[in-house]
């Protein structure tokens, strides 16, 4: 995969296991950092809750996000997601799809640039939380996009 992207941008690259493009932006990883990736996105989105997927779920997670649909789920998060079809996947008019694929590789773009020493991290502790910043520009923190959330159609076992 080459290392610039057609806006000469830096790719993200943790494998082959999943090529995937989003934007102007092609992307790599290996299936462990996908799935993480994955579920974390759906953490974000309050879809499920955090530390409740098995991996049968994760992978019909991971199925979705890569190829835009399960085509043979192997888990109750599977059946979930086609069973209820468009109330959760067009929930709120917002597409979880592009929701998930947005987190995951919002997470990898920030993985890349601590790479290429672009940003600078600062731990809060009074929120328990990391702050990313543009080096040498405190004053402009990188937030996470605003985004809709999935808890009312949360998938619970």
């Amino acid at each position: 995969m080459a290392r610039e992207g057609r806006n000469g941008h830096p790719n993200y690259f943790s494998g082959e296991d999943y090529i995937l493009e989003f934007r102007s932006f092609r992307y790599g990883f290996n299936r462990t950092d996908f799935r993480q990736r994955v579920e974390q996105a759906a953490v974000e989105l309050e879809l499920v809750r955090p530390g409740t997927l098995d991996e049968d779920e994760c992978a019909d997670l991971v199925q979705l996000v890569a190829s835009g649909a399960i085509g043979n789920p192997v888990s109750t998060m599977g059946d979930y997601l086609l069973d209820e079809g468009k109330s959760v996947i067009s929930h709120g008019g917002e597409c979880l799809i592009y929701w998930l694929r947005e987190l995951v590789f919002r997470g990898a773009w920030l993985d890349q640039r601590l790479l290429d020493n672009q940003l600078e991290v600062v731990f809060d502790e009074a929120d328990g939380a990391f702050h990313y910043f543009p080096r040498g520009h405190r004053s402009r923190q990188i937030g996470p996009p605003p985004h809709p959330s999935w808890v009312e159609v949360a998938y619970e076992k």
